[in-house]
C-alpha cells in the first residue's frame, strides 16, 4: 500500500475512534449529571376535595372548595364539619407553608354557620407551593398563643394540604352571609343526591339478592327427597343458613327505606331553604 495512503486511513481511523468516544462521554456526563440541570418534581400534596376527613376528636370534616386569586394574594377555602362544634370549644385555623412549617400565620373566618366554615388566607404568594391549613379546638376562653407545645399539639384536629398544582385559580369575590349560605345549600344537596341515588342502587341490589336466596332456598328444598339422611341433614344445614341471609338481607332493606325516606326529605328541606334565601 503507499504510504500517504496508509496515512489518510489511519488517520481517519483515528478521527472515528475519537469522535465514537467523545460522543460516549457527552452521553455519560449528561446522563450521569442530569440531577444537577433538572431538579426532580416533588410529589403533590393536597387534601382530596368532596372526602370527609376523620379528625382525631372524633368528628369528620369535609373539604368543599379551595381557591387561589393570585392577583389579589387571597386563598378561601370552604369547610363543612359533620356536626356544629360544642358550645363550650372553639375552632381556630393557622395555616403554615412547606418551607417554613413552624411559622403559623392567622387566617380570618369570614363565614360561620353551624357545622359550616369559610376562611380567608391573606398575603398569598404567587408561587406558593405547598401550604397546610391547620385547625384547632380549644376550650372557648382558651388562646391558642398562650398554649404549651404540647398542649397546643394535642389540640391540633386536622391538618389539610393544598398544592400549587391543584388548587383552584380564580377571581374571588366579596360575597355576603346569604352567597356563603347558598353555596353550602348547593353542596349539600349535591351531596344529597349522591347518597339517594347510592341507596336506590343498594336497595335494588338486595331486592335482587332477596330473590336469588328464594330461589336457592326452593331449589334445594326440591332436591330433599332424593339426599340420603345424612345429606338431609346438611342441605337442612345450607337451607337454615339462606333463610338467615335472607333475614339480614330484609333487615338491611327496611333500614335503607327509612334512610331514603328521610333523606328525600331532607333533600325537600334544602329546597325550600335554597328557595327562602333568592327571595
Amino acid at each position: 500500500m503507499h504510504p500517504g495512503k496508509r496515512k489518510t486511513l489511519t488517520r481517519d481511523w483515528s478521527r472515528l475512534y475519537l469522535g465514537t468516544g467523545l460522543f460516549f462521554l457527552i452521553g455519560f456526563l449528561f446522563f450521569g449529571f442530569s440531577s444537577l440541570f433538572f431538579a426532580e418534581e416533588q410529589p403533590i400534596n393536597a387534601t382530596p376535595i368532596g372526602e370527609e376527613q376523620r379528625l382525631t376528636n372524633g368528628q369528620t370534616a369535609t373539604l368543599l372548595d379551595w381557591s387561589h386569586d393570585e392577583a389579589r394574594k387571597q386563598m378561601r377555602v370552604r369547610l363543612q364539619f359533620n356536626q356544629p362544634q360544642d358550645y363550650a370549644s372553639k375552632l381556630v385555623a393557622r395555616i403554615a407553608y412547606k418551607e417554613r412549617p413552624t411559622d403559623e400565620q392567622r387566617v380570618r373566618v369570614v363565614y360561620h354557620q353551624d357545622e359550616h366554615y369559610v376562611f380567608e388566607i391573606e398575603d398569598v404568594p404567587r408561587d406558593f407551593d405547598q401550604l397546610a391549613l391547620r385547625l384547632y379546638v380549644v376550650n372557648s376562653e382558651q388562646s391558642l398563643e398562650k398554649l404549651s407545645a404540647a398542649k397546643r399539639e394535642d389540640a391540633l384536629v386536622e391538618s389539610l394540604y393544598m398544592d400549587q398544582r391543584r388548587v383552584l385559580q380564580t377571581s374571588l369575590s366579596i360575597q355576603q352571609a346569604d352567597d356563603y349560605a347558598q353555596l353550602f345549600l348547593a353542596d349539600e344537596h349535591l351531596q344529597s343526591q349522591k347518597r339517594i341515588k347510592n341507596m336506590k342502587r343498594e336497595l335494588t341490589e338486595q331486592a335482587s339478592l332477596i330473590q336469588q336466596i328464594e330461589q336457592d332456598i326452593e331449589i334445594k328444598k326440591d332436591t330433599l327427597p332424593d339426599l340420603t339422611l345424612d345429606e338431609q341433614v346438611e342441605r337442612e344445614d345450607e337451607i337454615f343458613n339462606l333463610k338467615h341471609d335472607k333475614e339480614d338481607a330484609l333487615l338491611r332493606q327496611t333500614e335503607l327505606k327509612k334512610q331514603l325516606t328521610q333523606e328525600e326529605k331532607r333533600q325537600d328541606q334544602l329546597c325550600i331553604k335554597a328557595r327562602e334565601l333568592k327571595w
